[in-house]
């Protein structure tokens, strides 16, 4: 496909943070455990705190977004990002790792919204948008690949100044990003002042609160639909290594299929996401798809050897394909869904399925689904069948309540 100006930057800017994402993620744990001696059980704790405590903070980049506009927000974001890696270097204790944990968190939660917004208002054509988010998905993979193996040269080293050096790239390699963004062309959005009817403003301001019904429940739904994210990071590992057969070295060999896979696969799919009707559907057609890769994973620990791997891929392979559905369902609808207006805010909310499913969904795999073996893969199943399904439903109502201009909250 072909990108406007604004778009290139945009994959530009994703591009290089993801790169500094990637650094960070493959050198960071080494850093903390061996340089600044923390233990990694208390790394381990501070990421889950403040990413439960970065929840309720990242709400606040869709209410800046709506107020300031998306492109100065996210541009804030990058810095944020870049400034808390290069705090690192000072780091000497926990609690000082913990604020600027925190800190970098809330601005990597409050992120993905505000792109999105910053993508709806650049880019006005509903299937273009869809797409240049899903260039965006596959360069930012591509990104995290790179800056992962290129953090090998801090890792070999394993000084205090090669990850210094590594910290202060990765900063850079933000603001990088921050201002690419800012190159973006942003025209000016409505106010919810301005884009209410006369007679209207009350119900403009009971909307600031929170978004209206239907778009609670679909960002409900999303938080069971973007299990995958939990089955590939989790269940699968866990899974593999302790209920079934397979070779250990299959795990890694499973991340690259659906790296691979995402990559190849997520702009082709984009291009299903037109039309209200068309969209929607593809809310079933995730959940299906999950509940077959569940099904797989169940059959994976009843044979061993060959068998067991082959259903083990077949499993992957599927999840990779609900993954691009789904990013493809969910990026058209969290945005037309929302009025223009309060964009930034209802985007903001509809992330917690993704960043609540990222805090929850280990706890939620480790508790309820791997405990309960091939049984809990089948329950798995159902539930994800049913959520698509009521996903579709939900969607769909609240697209054709928008195109009768019905207000939202009634």
């Amino acid at each position: 496909m072909t990108l406007t100006a604004g778009g290139r930057r945009l994959a530009a800017a994703a591009l290089v943070q993801s790169l500094g994402i990637g650094l960070f993620m493959a050198s960071s744990m080494a850093y903390f455990t061996r340089q600044v001696d923390l233990s990694a059980n208390q790394v381990a704790s501070g990421l889950a705190l403040a990413g439960v405590v970065a929840l309720g903070i990242s709400l606040l980049g869709g209410v800046l977004a709506d107020r300031y506009g998306a492109r100065r927000v996210l541009a804030a974001v990058y810095l944020g990002r870049g400034v808390c890696c290069a705090a690192y270097v000072f780091v000497t204790d926990f609690w000082q790792f913990m604020v600027v944990t925190l800190c970098a968190v809330a601005c990597d939660r409050a992120g993905p919204p505000v792109l999105q917004a910053l993508v709806a208002v650049a880019v006005p054509e509903r299937q273009e948008r869809t797409r240049l988010l899903a260039v965006v998905n596959v360069v930012r993979n591509c990104g995290l690949g790179v800056g992962a193996m290129a953090a090998g040269v801090a890792l070999a080293s394993d000084t205090q100044a090669a990850y210094r050096v590594t910290l202060i790239a990765i900063g850079l390699a933000f603001l990088g990003g921050a201002l690419l963004v800012l190159r973006v062309s942003e025209p000016a959005a409505p106010t919810a002042e301005a884009a209410a009817p006369k007679g209207a403003a009350e119900r403009a301001v009971k909307g600031r609160v929170l978004p209206d019904a239907r778009y609670l429940t679909l960002t409900g739904l999303n938080f069971l639909l973007f299990f995958f994210d939990t089955m590939l990071l989790v269940a699968m590992p866990v899974w593999i290594l302790e209920h079934t057969d397979a070779p250990r070295a299959t795990v890694s060999v499973l991340f690259a299929l659906n790296t691979a896979l995402v990559v190849v696969l997520q702009i082709p799919v984009s291009k299903l996401a037109t039309g209200q009707r068309r969209t929607t559907r593809m809310l079933t057609w995730t959940g299906a798809v999950l509940a077959v890769s569940s099904l797989c994973f169940a059959a994976s620990g009843s044979v061993g050897g060959g068998p067991a791997v082959a259903w083990l891929a077949a499993a992957v392979v599927t999840l990779s394909l609900a993954e691009v559905i789904a990013n493809s369902a969910v990026w058209d609808l969290s945005i037309a869904l929302a009025p223009e207006e309060q964009r930034g805010r209802y985007l903001s909310v509809f992330n917690l399925s993704v960043a609540g499913q990222r805090v929850l969904g280990p706890v939620m795999v480790t508790g309820l689904l791997l405990g309960s073996g091939s049984l809990g893969w089948v329950v798995a199943a159902a539930v994800l069948v049913v959520a698509g399904v009521a996903a579709e439903r939900v969607a769909r109502a609240a697209g054709e309540r928008m195109r009768a201009g019905l207000p939202a909250h009634a």
